[in-house]
Formats: structure tokens, sequence, C-alpha cells
């Protein structure tokens, strides 16, 4: 099997950037030029210039593989920056085919047009989504143009995924969490040379979603990022969340061994495994990565590797980028907290379908549904002290949950079964780290806001062909980014007063001002969508009710966002969290 490159974006990309125009320059801090391209994204937005395949990392292959990124070698003289380099190796969500390579440590860069080097401009910087195992940074996922287009510097970040960015060892010969260590280094990145593009190193925004958005929270959790960041946008993903990984080390090494049995490798010397999987052919290290996944699927989501607690696995206690379970990290309010805006999507559990295997632990569909409605708690988040299956605390627990979400009925419809997953998975976990945010010692200014359009835009409604009725994880990003003539394109050019357009309109406003002035809706709104709105602060102690914005049709701030549910699960962490190491958390159940 020949290693496999990812083309699709760079194809695209070339239908879009001008001949005509005068490439774009920069000089980096260390004397190296950049040559970047101008892009007409031909939808509607203005032209902006792009900065493409910038290294912030050295490649991480052969000794670097399963290493921390290092430093990238710098060069004289000048680089071209006018194509988008590869994707990390992964399976693409919409074509199923596997696109990328190994080397995938860069970030892309772009700003408006006019941008000087003494502007400093505000900057956003995008993590991206996907499981630990897909998605990436490129125009074609996450097309700038509407932030570049509100006067800022857009910056998004590459980092490896799968067994690339996740193997570990539990020791420090593979401690694990590369992924995540790479995005803190492309934000580091992005505070040491972001001024050579005319932005402003002490206004950067970090955005995140989904998965994106629980590293983006980790930021605020580790002192090597402390004052590369101002303020965050964290969408859809919170630390909250059992489902994001944060599994003891050793259980995760055991998959790490399993690799290495599978490429041939039988050694119990840490220092020998690692050399035998650094030396592996790219490719037939990914394939062997999806026999990783246990067999049958369990109920935790069925990503090869996932991040680990690394306190156990690094030589300094110092350097672990997860030392304790993520929950206890947010209730101890452990953090360097800065402003933050938090979103959700009103059906935030649809993502829990597909035709992949990394839903498969979990989704419900109607040939399952009865017996996984029948088997319902072992869908219970397994970060809980709940005891034996049949414990009576988790026996009261299925009541409850019976009556407050299906009122008993039995069976229940797949919407309603996915909503349940959906609040218990994803809404219960960032609505609680919102409130434990506005509620630290500090009172970091905080946001909350729920995204219920059901407009053309919905990028997993299209994904999956959703009924009516449902906004999924993930819609609202169809109107932050541009997307090309590839999936999740093409996009067609809305209507002025089309509820698509508008909604564009007013979202990429209101994350604009929070990036320019720390506020969503300031005194001063210089946004004609906006004038007469004003989203008001989460409160700054648990017991008040706490407001969000509903972006719907209209913008209207409420109260509670499904309080009484959202209440409910706060009590039931409030009684049964403690450390989260549980045994269904080092060996979760499979329905199967």
């Amino acid at each position: 099997m020949q290693q496999p490159r990812l083309r699709l974006a760079v194809r695209t990309l070339r239908r879009f950037v001008s001949t005509a125009a005068t490439p774009p320059q920069v000089t980096l801090p260390w004397g190296g030029r950049l040559t970047g391209c101008v892009v007409d994204p031909e939808n509607g937005a203005p032209p902006f210039q792009s900065f493409l395949g910038i290294p912030y990392a050295a490649p991480p292959v052969g000794k670097l593989r399963f290493m921390p990124p290092q430093p990238a070698e710098q060069w004289s003289g000048e680089r071209a920056a006018s194509q988008e380099r590869d994707v990390c190796m992964q399976i693409d969500h919409y074509s199923s085919k596997v696109v990328g390579g190994e080397d995938c440590l860069y970030v892309n860069v772009h700003r408006p047009p006019t941008t000087r080097p003494d502007d400093k401009k505000p900057v956003l910087v995008y993590v991206h989504w996907g499981l630990w195992s897909l998605s990436n940074n490129s125009m074609t996922e996450c097309g700038p143009e509407f932030f570049v287009a509100k006067d800022m510097i857009v910056v998004t970040v590459n980092y490896r995924v799968l067994s690339f960015g996740f193997l570990t060892l539990n020791s420090p010969a593979a401690p694990g969490n590369m992924g995540i260590r790479d995005c803190f280094a492309g934000l580091r990145w992005v505070h040491d040379n972001i001024t050579a593009f005319g932005g402003d190193p002490n206004r950067v925004t970090l955005f995140g979603f989904c998965v994106g958005a629980i590293i983006s929270q980790l930021a605020q959790y580790s002192d090597r990022c402390k004052g590369l960041f101002q303020q965050s946008i964290l969408v859809s993903g919170s630390m909250q969340q059992s489902w994001l990984g944060a599994v003891p080390g050793d259980v995760m090494r055991a998959r790490g061994l399993k690799l290495a049995r599978l490429l041939g490798c039988h050694s119990d010397n840490d220092e020998e495994i690692l050399t035998h999987l650094q030396s592996a052919p790219v490719a037939d290290l990914f394939k062997a990565t999806w026999s990783c996944v246990p067999q049958p699927l369990s109920d935790r989501n069925s990503a090869p590797f996932l991040p680990i607690i690394d306190i156990d696995a690094v030589a300094d206690p110092a350097d672990a980028i997860i030392p304790e379970n993520p929950a206890r990290m947010v209730r101890g309010q452990r953090s360097n907290p800065v402003p933050t805006l938090w979103g959700l999507a009103r059906d935030d559990g649809h993502i829990i379908r597909g035709d992949g295997m990394l839903w498969e632990g979990t989704r419900a569909e109607e040939k399952s549904l009865a017996e996984r409605f029948e088997q319902l708690e072992r869908t219970l988040p397994w970060d809980l002290d709940l005891g034996l299956p049949n414990s009576r605390r988790r026996q009261d627990l299925i009541r409850t949950i019976r009556d407050l979400y299906f009122h008993d009925s039995s069976p229940p419809t797949v919407s309603e079964y996915t909503n349940f997953l959906s609040e218990m998975n994803i809404t219960r976990g960032v609505v609680e780290a919102a409130r434990r945010h506005s509620t630290h010692p500090q009172r970091p200014r905080s946001w909350l806001y729920c995204f219920s359009v059901e407009g053309g835009n919905g990028r997993t409604k299209k994904r999956f062909n959703l009924p009516s009725g449902i906004v999924a994880h993930g819609d609202d990003m169809g109107y932050y980014f541009g997307c090309r003539g590839d999936p999740p394109g093409p996009e067609p050019r809305w209507p002025p007063d089309s509820i698509e357009a508008v909604t564009r309109r007013r979202m990429v406003a209101l994350l604009s001002n929070f990036v320019k002035y720390g506020d969503p809706t300031p005194d001063h709104e210089p946004e004609p969508e906006l004038r007469g709105v004003r989203w008001p602060l989460l409160p700054d102690h648990m017991a008040a009710p706490f407001p969000y914005l509903d972006i719907g049709k209209d913008l209207v701030v409420r109260e509670e966002l499904q309080g009484v549910r959202m209440r409910f699960w706060q009590d039931v962490y409030d009684r049964y969290f403690t450390t989260g190491d549980t045994p269904a958390a080092r060996n979760p159940r499979s329905f199967t």
C-alpha cells in the first residue's frame, strides 16, 4: 500500500487563487521569508491573503514519531507558502478514503489584503474537531473568509491524530497526548511569529470546536500556555465530558502494546518497542492502528487511541498535560482562566451516527433501540462511582432518568433516545464547565449560546441527511466557516435575506465582536445585525439562574438551558463523582 497523500485540498485551492494579484510576502522574526497567495473565495466574501503550509514544528517522523513536537528548522531566503500541506493521516470524514501523511505539523495564516506589519490586528486561532481521529485545518474544512473580512487574522492549526498523536506506553519512552502538545506548540508559534503578519500576540483568541474545544480548554489549565492567548471560544466540547477519553494510562498502554504485537514486536522493553514502532512503515502503522479498536466495540467512543491521564507517564509530573481526571480539574477550578464564550447546538448528540466505527459503540438506531433502552444503565457516564451493574444507586438513577427523559415510556423514539445521549454526553458537560468557569475565584467574563437554526448550512445535517427538527453537533460551524467545492461544500450563494445569510452575518458578528472587543455585544455595537441585542454574562455563583443567547430565527436571551435536566446532572455529579477512576472507566461495557 503506497503512502496516501492528500491532493483534494490543493486542487480545490488552486481554483480560488488569483494569479493576477501580487503575491504577499512576510519576513519572520529570525529572517526567513514567506511568499503567500491571494485567495478569491467566490462565495461573496472579499479576497484575502493566505500563507499556507508554514511549519510550526519539525516533521514528526522517524525518531520524532510519538515524541513531543520539536522546533521547526529555520530557513534562509524565500519559502513558498501558496499551497496547503498534507493533513495528518486519517480516513476522510466525507469520502471515507485514506488521506494525508505523517509530516503534517503546519499552520495556515490568513489576513486582510491591506494588512501592514505594524497593524497589530486581533488574532483568531482555530483548533479543529475530529474525535482524536480525523479532520484538518484546510480551507476546504474551515474557510476563514468571513472572519478575515472583519479585519482580523485567522490561524488554523493541524495536529497529529490516531496513533500518531495519541499512542502511549504510559512511560517516558512514549508518554502520549502528543496531538494536544502539538496544538500547544502551534499556539507558541503564533505568539512568537504573528507580529510579522501584522497580528498582535497580546490579542489572541483560541477557538476550538468539539475536541478542539477540549484542547483549547486544557490550554487554560497548562502553565506552558499561560500568556499565549487572552480569550477562548469553546463550542460543543468541554473537559467535563467523559467520552473525551482521558482514560487511565495503563488502559491505553495495552492498546500500544497490541499495536506493537500486530507489527511484529514482542519485546517487553519500552525502548525496544518504541524503536520498532518508530521504524514501521507509515502505511503499515496506519492500517494496524484500526485493528486496536476493542472488539466488540465498547459503549465508549471507539477511537483507536485516546488522550490519557499522563501524570504517571511523564518523567516530570509538572510536564503532564492531563494530570488527573479532567472533570476533577474543572471542579477544582485549578486553571488560568480567561474570558470565554461557550456554545452548544440544540441537539448536539446527533453526531452519534454514521457509517464508521467511531460512534458504533454509542449510537442507537431503530433496529437496536429496544435493546439499548432496556440496558440504559450501560450508557451512564463511566466516571461516576455508581457501583456494580445492579447496585441500588445505579438502579435508582436509571429510574429517575426514565421518568425525566422518557416519562417511563418504552421504548422511546430514536430522537428521544438521542436527545438523552446529547444532554448527558455533551450539553451537561458544556453547561457545567461554563458555570464552573464563570464562578472561578478570578471571575472571568463568560457567555453561553445555544444554536437552534434549522438552515441549509448545517454541515452534520447534510452529511447524515438528518430529518427536520434537528440542529446537530457541528451545524453551527457551517455558518462560521466557508467551504470549497469538495465536501463539506459546495455551498450555494444564499440570498441576502435568507435565514442562512442572516444567521451567518449574526454569528460571525458575535464572535468577531468578542475577538476584537472582548464582548460579543458591546455597548458601542458596530454591527447593524446586532443592534438592540445585549447578551448577558453568566453569573459568578452557581445557585443563580444562568442566561444564554438562543441563536434561532431571532436572537433571544433566555434563562436556564434545559434547566431542570441540567440541574439534575449537576446534582448527580455532586453525589457520585469522586476521582473518575472507576471500573467502567478502565473497562467500559459493550452492548454487543
